[in-house]
């Protein structure tokens, strides 16, 4: 959550403000937090969106005022009643995991209106708690849903977990073809857990060619990527070592290194799998022609 708030600051300070706000912003960016803070609450009694964000933010935040969920949480809830979406989630937030006593019942019903507003992190957190029956009746058709259009907006982890219940086969029908296209999206925008998922496909042979060199490649940017799962990356790793020629080894350095240039993943990957195994990956380039979710 913390990356988010981060983000919700900086975008507020770009967005167009009365002066008193950029004056506000201008106190904040100097250091100046009792005045910054003084003029938030000022605008944001009076009904300023803007404000009522950034003051939940801070809030949540914690350091330039001690932090304080609850009134975070009144903050968000302020902006949330006027429809703004950002707000919307970030409440549901809260409610899931903050300070305050866990509702997610609370979670998802902020969760939901965020989510109608197109809010992807809003979508995809509604995705999990459907699928874990949080909150809401477990349904997987919900799960799956909201997962798809969050993922193809781009969110990672909605990505991730759509390739996963794909892969695994026990709440949808296994589909290697949409595990591998989702999963390959969500690794070629960093997402570690994804790219572990893909490493250990590619280590077994699991609807996709058994390939070592492309597996040790994957595992490494897994581990650069910090996976939660470390001990399991680095045991693969290890066991992928043993597997590869100290030719293979240095191929697959050299294919880690294309992988993670800025915005190569794709490119580099499916020169990869067509150089090595003749089959091109389509629905990596076009997964809304495909519409499978």
């Amino acid at each position: 959550m913390r990356k988010y708030l981060v983000a919700s600051l900086f975008l507020l300070a770009s967005l167009p403000a009365f002066a008193s706000m950029e004056e506000a912003l201008d106190a904040y960016k100097k250091g100046n937090y009792g005045a910054a803070i003084q003029e938030l609450n000022r605008l944001g009694e009076s009904g300023d969106v803007s404000a009522q964000i950034m003051l939940g933010a801070l809030y949540s935040k914690g350091g330039a005022v001690t932090r304080d969920d609850k009134i975070a949480a009144s903050w968000f809830e302020k902006a949330a009643v006027q429809d703004n979406a950002e707000a919307q989630y970030q409440l549901g937030y809260l409610h899931e995991n903050s300070q305050l006593t866990r509702d997610y019942v609370a979670a998802t019903s902020w969760y939901h209106k965020a989510a109608q507003r197109g809010s992807a992190k809003a979508q995809a957190r509604l995705g999990a708690l459907y699928a874990a029956g949080l909150g809401v009746t477990k349904n997987t058709n919900e799960s799956v849903l909201w997962f798809g259009k969050a993922a193809l907006q781009g969110n990672t982890d909605a990505q991730f977990s759509l390739g996963r219940m794909y892969a695994l086969g026990k709440t949808v029908p296994k589909n290697k073809d949409l595990a591998k296209g989702w999963l390959t999206k969500a690794a070629a925008q960093g997402h570690a857990d994804a790219l572990l998922m893909l490493a250990g496909m590619y280590k077994k042979g699991e609807g996709v060619p058994k390939d070592p060199i492309l597996a040790y490649s994957l595992n490494s940017l897994a581990i650069a990527n910090q996976t939660l799962l470390k001990k399991n990356a680095t045991n693969m790793r290890e066991d992928l070592a043993d597997e590869l020629t100290p030719e293979q080894l240095a191929t697959s350095n050299k294919l880690t290194i294309e992988l993670q240039k800025p915005k190569q993943f794709s490119q580099a990957f499916n020169a990869y799998i067509n150089k090595s195994h003749q089959a091109p990956f389509r629905f990596f380039d076009r997964p809304e022609k495909k519409a499978s979710f």
